[in-house]
């Protein structure tokens, strides 16, 4: 989770800090006045933030569930922790493919990068 926080950041830090002092300057509205500059910052994860993709993709459902719950139970938020939690299930798994993704990839790249040097067995 750091390294894809780290991502955002790196990428869409701008967005972020946007949307952020928006929400704080707007703390009755934020939800209508800051509708654009969420947006806006959804848009740059998705275009510079693989992990942000593919959650969006494969755990579109439960982040629709998780709002839906969130915006019922404004002042008791915490009725929505059974959501939260398969979001967060859903999101960790998203990593987990990710991760595995990756090492496939890596693994792929450093064996075409040793094919045919002597002393390594393909």
């Amino acid at each position: 989770m750091d390294q894809t926080l780290d991502e955002v950041n790196k990428h869409c830090s701008e967005h972020v800090q946007a949307y952020a002092s928006c929400v704080e300057n707007n703390e009755k509205t934020w939800k209508v006045d800051c509708v654009d500059l969420r947006k806006a910052l959804t848009r740059c994860t998705d275009e510079n933030v693989t992990l942000m993709k593919l959650v969006r993709l494969n755990c579109q459902p439960i982040i629709d569930r998780y709002t839906k719950c969130l915006n019922a139970n404004s002042e008791k938020p915490e009725t929505c922790m059974a959501p939260l939690r398969d979001l967060y299930e859903c999101t960790e798994g998203v990593g987990q493919m990710l991760e595995k993704m990756n090492r496939l990839k890596d693994k792929r790249y450093r064996g075409e990068e040793d094919a045919g040097k002597p002393g390594v067995v393909e």
